[in-house]
């Protein structure tokens, strides 16, 4: 008996996301589009107060689950998600926990394959227009023991026209509670900037591609067996940051500026035989701007060295990049979640639910 649906013209595994602004200033989805394995999931908006200073922002951030059926990705998936945001619109992804990348099934005689196992791959192409902003902050990456895992994420930002990117991209170590470490076959990475602004498409040399955009940042990182936990060091989870637009300024230059606030390896600390502020400063004492952020930075210092992270950043053409790690996935998460709470851009102009990944 034929089916009496129409048949499916989309291709496994792919999602098409356009955002839109309706007049005045309301954002739309004129296309949300997924396949199985991919799910994506529309969440409250974050809506934003008007202001005069800044009239060139919607008055709603969209909160957009990117999911998998089963909380990962088998051996073999292979996801291809394309997101175009309009001028003045502004997004935000995240996921609702760890994307687990799935080790693949031995065959039914119970032996070892001969073969490497399939490669799961997952690619993303972003389109931001002038003076639209997205924030991708997905939980990290968990590759399981014999997975091999492949991702590009190519970003097209208008940044002469205001654009915005921020996004953070981490992978762990895998099941630590099964006592695995970095034992998966293969993890890369890359991301990639193209300014498509019409001063771009106009300047000649190297770094161009096919439309005309010139190539601002490509970071990659290629994780491959054997070995990977003797070249990690003590590093239970590694990531990236990057941030690039007016939109993002601000938090790129604090972590500059944290960055340059750290003790250096043979520096003397003028400070120690100071007491900025004791633990113990009885409650209601006023403190200057300066010296809460003083206070907060040295215990946030004594945090990363408890829970072994190490981070550094700089910029790189117009992009703040930082690199971070940490000995496990929770101290990752507080010293990020500190960071982007002490600073606030996130909260202020994407809401909470850019927060998600660090809770």
């Amino acid at each position: 008996m034929p089916s009496p649906f129409p048949s499916s013209t989309s291709n496994p595994g792919t999602g098409i996301i356009k955002l839109a602004l309706r007049p005045p200033d309301q954002p739309v989805f004129e296309v949300l589009s997924f396949s199985y394995p991919l799910k994506l999931v529309v969440s409250a908006d974050h809506n934003l107060q008007a202001s005069a200073t800044t009239p060139l922002r919607p008055s709603s951030v969209p909160l957009l689950f990117l999911l998998t059926y089963g909380g990962g990705l088998v051996s073999g998936d292979q996801i291809h998600l394309s997101i175009s945001l309009a001028p003045k619109t502004r997004l935000t992804v995240a996921t609702q926990g760890s994307t687990k990348i799935f080790k693949p099934s031995l065959p039914v005689d119970g032996s070892h394959p001969v073969q490497p196992p399939p490669l799961t791959r997952q690619d993303l192409c972003v389109c931001i227009a002038a003076n639209a902003a997205l924030w991708l902050g997905p939980d990290p990456c968990q590759p399981f023991a014999s997975s091999r895992y492949a991702q590009a994420q190519i970003f097209e930002v208008d940044i002469e026209g205001g654009g915005s990117l921020g996004l953070v991209d981490w992978v762990s170590e895998g099941r630590s509670a099964r006592g695995e470490r970095w034992e998966f076959e293969g993890w890369t990475g890359k991301n990639e900037i193209w300014d498509v602004s019409s001063s771009a498409n106009g300047k000649s040399g190297k770094g161009k591609n096919e439309k005309g955009a010139i190539l601002v940042l490509r970071d990659n990182l290629i994780l491959s067996a054997p070995g990977i936990a003797s070249r990690v060091d003590s590093l239970g989870i590694f990531g990236t940051i990057i941030l690039i637009g007016p939109l993002f300024l601000p938090l790129a230059n604090f972590f500059i500026d944290e960055f340059k606030a750290l003790p250096r390896i043979g520096a003397r600390d003028w400070n120690a035989h100071k007491t900025l502020i004791a633990a113990d400063t009885p409650s209601g004492t006023l403190l200057t701007d300066k010296e809460r952020q003083e206070h907060w930075r040295k215990q946030r210092q004594g945090r990363e060295k408890k829970d072994g992270v190490l981070w550094t950043a700089a910029n790189v053409r117009g992009a703040v990049v930082v690199k971070f790690g940490a000995s496990e996935v929770e101290g990752a998460k507080v010293w990020l979640r500190e960071m982007l709470r002490e600073e606030g851009t996130l909260d202020k102009e994407f809401g909470s639910g850019a927060l998600m990944c660090v809770k």
